[in-house]
């Protein structure tokens, strides 16, 4: 399924708060979708945009930047949109919207995430914290839930990165959800590592188990309610969801399937814009989703640069980590990078695979859980490295967090943006088969696009996808 002209552009709008007005302009823009072609690879050196016929593939010739995640037809989409003239902002959302459909068991609407962003037009480096935070209600007998953080999320980075119409980003997920989509290799993985809770959960059953077996690569994944709802989401914004009637239905719901839910909790959640944590390296600067905890660390890494001293500090936080935290999470990391080197890179949630396996069933919602060990924001979070001075873009990688995952990260960090050996002492965990997804221009973008490279990590069974 690919994205045709959905939309025409809209203005991007640095100011808008999505939490105070998250209801979608008036104008409606005009919109369908076509099936998808294969995707094309290799770098140029120039491009350039057809105005006239962005939000239509192909708007953009020559290098329109690239995507790599965990999911490989939600790499597809997030590259259409870059080719349509889509920002970073835009291919990330579509990319996040897409997974909540075909890569459910680590992206849900349900659940939240937090992206570091680069603007280069606003000279802008910052954080997007759209966590699924704990609700107001205690669990006593019932099941801890959290509050979703996805859909006013991705509105909020729409709203203020995004260049086309919101609509236009949500149609594909929407469409894959109503009509069904072939589920790939990465999510059949996760679908029979947690065979038991999903049969165990009527939610996750009747969409993963839908005849009593499990779906198989090509087997088509479908959820009508599901798309009903991004049908909601797509036509009036996360406003109705958080706000009107849909956001107490959805509530009085998760209460009657036993979770803790409520509307004031639904009403009250904010995603939140952070400054970044920043470390220099050489004449660039790395931003970071989330500080280290610890003041010091053993020197694992040669703690003579400032970027040494903190990655030390961050395996000081994996050694203090709670013994409960879960080596698989039910997360996944993302880049995306634009033709003019604005760049988002995000850590998606679901807190444990498959998220609560509880939620509004009639909604196809299912809750990130609030499990003790799972619940928790992670270890490290995603990164972006820039030159401060002319806002050019360098490295950016997104992984799980995890105790496991974070060490990956680390030690990948410290090989690319130190020196090679330089992680020869960071002591490695495979559990859970942690994933770090990377995109690095060696001399920097917008100067130097054929430096790019797009790195896709084998265990997440994701891909890349350029042009």
């Amino acid at each position: 399924m690919r994205l045709s002209k959905l939309c025409v552009p809209c203005s991007r709008s640095s100011d808008v708060d999505p939490t105070s007005a998250d209801r979608l302009p008036t104008r409606k823009p005009s919109w369908r979708i076509m099936t998808a072609i294969a995707m094309t690879a290799g770098l140029a050196a120039c491009s350039s945009d057809n105005t006239e016929n962005l939000g239509q593939i192909g708007a953009v010739s020559g290098f329109l930047g690239g995507v790599v995640a965990d999911e490989p037809r939600a790499v597809r989409i997030a590259r259409d949109v870059l080719s349509a003239g889509g920002t970073a902002a835009d291919a990330a959302v579509a990319l996040y919207a897409t997974m909540t459909v075909t890569k459910s068991s680590v992206a849900g609407i349900g659940g939240g995430g937090v992206c570091v962003v680069h603007d280069r037009q606003s000279k802008k480096v910052e954080v997007l914290d759209f966590w699924p935070r704990p609700g107001t209600r205690t669990a006593d007998s019932q099941t801890a839930t959290t509050i979703p953080g996805v859909p006013r999320g991705l509105y909020a980075l729409s709203a203020r990165y995004g260049r086309l119409q919101w609509p236009q980003l949500l149609s594909a997920a929407e469409q894959y959800a109503r009509l069904g989509v072939p589920v790939s290799r990465s999510m059949v993985d996760d679908i029979e590592a947690n065979r038991d809770r999903i049969e165990a959960s009527p939610i996750l059953r009747d969409v993963f188990m839908p005849d009593g077996n499990t779906l198989q690569v090509g087997d088509r994944i479908r959820s009508v309610n599901l798309g009903a709802l991004l049908t909601s989401l797509r036509v009036k914004g996360p406003g109705e969801f958080y706000n009107g009637a849909l956001g107490a239905q959805i509530a009085t719901a998760v209460q009657n399937a036993g979770g803790t839910l409520t509307a004031e909790d639904m009403r009250d959640y904010k995603p939140q814009w952070k400054s970044a944590t920043e470390v220099k390296v050489g004449n660039e600067t790395l931003y970071l989703a989330y500080p280290p905890r610890a003041e010091s660390g053993r020197a694992v890494i040669d703690a003579s640069t400032e970027l040494g001293a903190v990655l030390n500090r961050y395996l000081a936080d994996i050694d203090a980590a709670d013994s409960n935290i879960q080596s698989n999470t039910g997360r996944s990391g993302f880049v995306v990078l634009d033709r003019a080197a604005n760049a988002v890179a995000c850590m998606t949630t679901m807190n444990k695979p498959f998220g609560a396996g509880l939620g509004a069933d009639a909604f196809g919602l299912n809750l990130a859980a609030g499990d003790a060990g799972y619940a928790q924001t992670p270890l490290m979070g995603p990164a972006l490295m820039v030159n401060p001075f002319v806002f050019e873009y360098y490295y950016g990688i997104a992984g799980t967090g995890t105790p496991a995952g974070a060490t990956k990260q680390i030690a990948t960090m410290a090989e690319d943006l130190i020196e090679k050996g330089a992680a020869a002492n960071v002591p490695m965990n495979s559990a859970g088969k942690p994933a770090v997804n990377i995109v690095r221009c060696l001399e920097g973008i917008p100067p130097h696009p054929e430096s790019c490279q797009f790195i896709a990590d084998p265990a997440g069974g994701g891909m890349a996808g350029t042009q």
